[in-house]
């Protein structure tokens, strides 16, 4: 059962980003993540020594604590030469045998409180330990509770007690327990991995002052230590517990009395119950207390190595008083960067920094041209761009106390040694592979739709797979509540909010900077509404891995950013729009050469290319271009005109799936799909045409505004053919290596493309058209589809659909209007149909 929060609304649809997936689908995208994360460790005593050591504790005297509790055990009987007696593997059931782990656990504690030598040493008991899988868990969210073969729970509860259920209060709650799976044989191995894994999964996404899990598992004979945090996952070595009993005594010892922080507590975090008796989280941040008024976002946190972003409605708060400070409320993000990140404030400062630069340079008397703009700012660069980033007021490091130091709180990367693992092969789970790093999925803010296709932003190293990189934990205050683009439903606006981020807002002042932003998303967007006045604002934020364009030494830098919204150049790796010949380009060096992919080559045949005068690869200032391209056409494919949703058959919804799926599926190598979008503006083929044709064919539906709204589209040639320019120049030394001239990046072309977008907003402005999420629509249309035709008949008739959409008259005389070279009718009906279905 879940516990009321503002977590757990009234029906799980409204929850953000919706709970949790069901169990099977959750641990099917666990099998798919967890193996690139996983380490072992190069010995269980290494692992204990790692992860579970009592620091009032010395080596000498873990040791000679282990040593007494072993005899002592066996003065009791229960321990002998060959192991736990009543854990011997027999024809009992798996319940009755490791039920006796209880009296053995609750005997190593009494045992270690009567030490005479060193009992004053350790804390009081904090945990007890319980074998009984037929429990369930309470939880805070849907989808959280779930029932482990043995916990150890904590004694002292985080959760304040509710006034209305006995029955929940006697339940343990997730964020009290540590998960343990147990089998009779080691051939239950892979059961075992997925389970914890699970279990570790749910118990870090319920439990906001969670930060990391241990826990063990037992097939058979067999003992593995597990470690879950969000740099990695970490696993002991299997070890004969029989054999071996001192291992198990050193990790039930330290389960048995460590504090919580050394248990994986967050002591900053604080669970209150308000008058409603609803649990709300008080977060301390530098100092300062925030109390949660409302959830706005989650569910980037529902994978086990990531940035685990959460967002909400907070407000500062007196907890001596129990009183809220002041009436404005404020939003908190909690989120794991990468050690070696900048904070969003300090690179948002720098930012500001160099615009100020400019303007003291403006005020000197350098022209115009010369700083790479072609009007002069309204008050002053810095004055003008202010409105259009987010107004941080906080950013800091999480830290707390022990002893007498403050300690930042870090998921340490695997120590050297460590190696990566194999699951079980029945899990069907595989080692790691290099250079890949999953990523969750980035959640929206207050709906109940998480695209399939947008991840949480992320880095991915460069470096082998197991070398897993250190993450501080942050929190960020910022002033203003904003919404995400994927929840703006009104047209006009988010045809604004297109205007605003290429134009008037952060992709120019970015350039005017010399930054490149390298995560414009959807999630990244964020569109804010004066209360006051109702004027729309777009501001960019998440500025983390923003950078200086060119600042990189070297060709070999971590890809970021949301892989559903990357330049194709960017996964490629590669420059797309050369000319023929780079003669006139600089060599960039003998260990630099365009990938062995001709597949995933737009530009002319290999073996017309001159790869010994190969320009240096740089994210440059037109791949933030192209990715909020792609915000638009990410829009165009995932939501529709009220009007147009109505109309739908099934075959029109999977055919918006296959495109989506195709254009925006996840991943973090070159997507075939996009890769001849874009190459139909070099001559390869005309699966532009094909994507435009086939939103022609919807969205002409719309007689009244339809067609204007792909009239966006059009960027994507003025893209191209920027490209083609810029690649064709010279690129310039920079800082080692070299990069393509900021003056090749001119303010004009940004005010290319705003206008296009400006000409929609125009369009639309007063039409209050409203999309409709196309997800919330095609199941509907699919069982009924699915019901009536068989597979081979639904593919038919998909056909026949698709042909009549192409030939329509209505449809291609509304294409002709528009005028665009892109919609006019494609060679043949089989061309496009093929084209529709690539």
């Amino acid at each position: 059962m879940a516990q009321p929060t503002p977590r757990r609304p009234q029906s799980a649809s409204s929850h953000a980003g919706g709970p949790m997936l069901p169990l099977p689908q959750q641990r099917a995208a666990l099998r798919k993540t967890i193996p690139a994360h996983t380490v072992q460790t190069a010995s269980p005593i290494a692992f204990l020594k790692r992860h579970c050591s009592l620091p009032e504790l010395s080596s000498s005297e873990h040791d000679g604590l282990v040593a007494h509790v072993i005899s002592e055990l066996k003065e009791r009987e229960l321990l002998n030469d060959s192991g736990w007696p009543d854990t011997i593997i027999d024809g009992r059931t798996e319940g009755a045998i490791f039920k006796n782990l209880e009296p053995i656990v609750a005997a190593i504690g009494d045992i270690c409180l009567l030490w005479d030598d060193e009992a004053q040493k350790l804390n009081d008991r904090t945990t007890t330990f319980e074998c009984d899988g037929s429990n369930t868990t309470n939880s805070e969210v849907p989808g959280s509770s779930f029932m482990v073969d043995a916990q150890f729970i904590l004694l002292e509860r985080c959760t304040p007690t509710s006034n209305v259920s006995d029955s929940e209060n006697d339940k343990a709650d997730t964020v009290d327990i540590s998960p343990s799976e147990f089998k009779k044989s080691v051939n239950d191995r892979a059961d075992n991995e997925i389970k914890i894994a699970s279990a570790a999964n749910h118990t870090l996404f319920n439990d906001y002052s969670r930060r990391f899990v241990l826990g063990f598992t037992i097939e058979g004979v067999e003992m593995r230590f597990w470690h879950f945090s969000r740099s990695h996952i970490a696993v002991s070595p299997a070890f004969d517990y029989h054999q071996e009993p001192e291992l198990f005594v050193r990790f039930a010892i330290f389960m048995t009395f460590a504090d919580r922080i050394d248990l994986g507590y967050d002591p900053t975090v604080t669970r209150i119950r308000d008058a409603n008796n609803k649990i709300q989280y008080q977060f301390e941040v530098d100092g300062k207390f925030y109390l949660t008024e409302s959830f706005i976002a989650e569910s980037a946190a529902n994978d086990i190595v990531t940035r685990a972003t959460r967002v909400w409605s907070v407000r500062e708060y007196d907890p001596i008083k129990g009183t809220f400070i002041g009436s404005n409320s404020v939003v908190l993000k909690d989120v794991w960067l990468f050690s070696d990140a900048k904070g969003e404030k300090a690179i948002h400062d720098e930012i500001f920094a160099a615009l100020k630069t400019l303007d003291d340079r403006l005020a000197a008397g350098t022209p115009l041209i010369a700083l790479g703009l072609d009007d002069s700012p309204q008050v002053s660069l810095v004055e003008d761009a202010k409105p259009f980033f987010m107004d941080i007021l906080q950013d800091v490091v999480v830290t707390f106390k022990r002893g007498d130091a403050q300690h930042a709180d870090v998921a340490p990367a695997p120590e050297s040694g460590y190696t990566p693992f194999s699951y079980f092969p029945g899990s069907k789970l595989r080692p790691a592979v290099l250079g890949k790093v999953p990523s969750s999925l980035r959640a929206e803010l207050g709906t109940n739709e998480v695209p399939p296709v947008v991840e949480e932003s992320e880095e991915i190293p460069a470096t082998p797979i197991g070398d897993h990189p250190e993450r501080t934990h942050r929190r960020i205050i910022f002033a203003h509540h904003c919404t995400q683009l994927y929840e703006v439903s009104d047209y006009a606006d988010y045809a604004l909010a297109m205007v605003h981020l290429l134009e008037d807002l952060g992709l120019n002042y970015l350039r005017l900077a010399g930054y490149v932003h390298r995560d414009i998303s959807p999630g990244n967007c964020l569109v804010f509404k004066d209360p006051s006045s109702g004027k729309l604002q777009l501001k960019i934020s998440d500025l983390e891995y923003a950078r200086v364009y060119g600042a990189d030494s070297s060709n070999v830098v971590p890809l970021t950013g949301t892989p559903g919204f990357m330049a194709i150049e960017y996964q490629c790796r590669e420059h797309q729009f050369l000319p023929f010949s780079r003669t006139n380009c600089v060599s960039s060096s003998a260990t630099f050469r365009l990938r062995d992919a001709p597949k995933t080559k737009l530009g002319p045949p290999v073996a017309t290319q001159n790869f010994a005068n190969t320009p240096w690869f740089r994210f440059n200032y037109l791949h933030d271009v192209e990715s909020a391209l792609w915000l638009y056409c990410w829009l165009l494919l995932h939501r529709l005109p009220e009007s147009i949703s109505d109309r739908l058959s099934a075959s029109q919804c999977d055919s918006i799936g296959r495109y989506a799926r195709e254009l925006f599926g996840i991943t973090l190598v070159p997507n075939g799909m996009r890769s001849r979008f874009m190459g139909s503006f070099l001559g390869h083929g005309d699966t532009f045409g094909a994507v435009v044709r086939f939103l022609t064919s919807l969205y002409g539906q719309d007689e009244d505004y339809g067609l204007s709204l792909l009239r966006g589209l059009d960027n994507f040639q003025q893209l191209a053919t920027y490209y083609m320019q810029v690649e064709a120049s010279t690129q310039v030394s920079s800082d080692r290596s070299f990069k393509w001239a900021d003056k090749e990046f001119h303010p004009s072309f940004y005010r290319q493309l705003q206008s296009v977008f400006y000409d929609v907003f125009i369009a639309l402005q007063g039409s209050q058209l409203q999309a409709t999420r196309i997800r919330q629509v095609a199941p509907l249309k699919r069982v009924a589809l699915a019901a009536a035709v068989s597979d081979e008949e639904e593919e038919e008739e998909e056909e026949e659909v698709f042909r009549a959409l192409l030939d329509s008259h209505f449809v291609l005389e509304r294409a002709r209007q528009v005028g665009g070279e892109y919609l006019k009718p494609a060679k043949s009906e089989t061309e496009q149909i093929e084209n529709g279905r690539k």
